[in-house]
């Protein structure tokens, strides 16, 4: 196990990284970030041995961030609190790590694939959130984890380009709430030549 201090300089060393990131974008010098977190260039080596590492580190500290927000919010906020703010998270969260992905794509590591549990764990929580709002009566029983993965990933995907107005999320929630209109499964597809 780890000693404490060494847990402490990774968290400093993560902490400083996407500051040093969000300042100087994907051309950031460990040097640089070494110097932010008060540790020495050798100490971000040791715990990141390539920055690809830390940019991978980061995506999964965030995640791991979504994870336990997830968790806190089914346990202290009202189902449909928790529901939709955790979705809006999500997408708040998109725009910021965009950097990180795709610096991680461009190296040619596949995200998802080296989180495949964080990916498994999400998808849970995003289940238990939406299963106990639509046993609340606030979000419509017809929508199920595949609706919600296409609504959140086209969601971030505009947050991440800058292109997502703040009333779009409420246009996103309100088609979501029970009692909201709704269209016959199939007929959007039907529609299509």
């Amino acid at each position: 196990m780890p000693r404490s201090d060494a847990l402490r300089n990774r968290a400093r060393v993560l902490q400083a990284a996407e500051e040093v990131l969000a300042e100087q974008g994907l051309a950031a010098r460990m040097d640089a970030i070494a110097a932010r977190a008060g540790v020495g260039v050798g100490t971000v080596y040791r715990h990141f041995a390539t920055k690809e590492a830390l940019w991978q580190a980061i995506v999964e500290a965030r995640v791991d961030v979504l994870l336990a927000e997830a968790e806190r919010l089914r346990a202290e906020a009202d189902p449909a609190t928790a529901f939709f703010t955790f979705f809006a998270r999500i997408v708040a969260d998109a725009a910021a790590k965009k950097a990180y992905t795709d610096g991680l794509r461009d190296a040619g590591i596949d995200v998802k694939d080296s989180q495949a549990e964080q990916v498994a764990a999400m998808r849970a929580a995003i289940t238990a959130l939406l299963g106990s709002a639509q046993a609340a009566g606030a979000v419509r029983d017809d929508v199920a984890l595949p609706e919600v993965l296409a609504l959140l990933r086209g969601a971030s995907l505009a947050a991440e380009t800058g292109d997502f107005p703040p009333i779009a999320l409420e246009v996103i929630f309100a088609g979501l709430r029970a009692g909201s209109a709704t269209t016959p499964r199939g007929a959007v597809r039907a529609s299509r030549p």
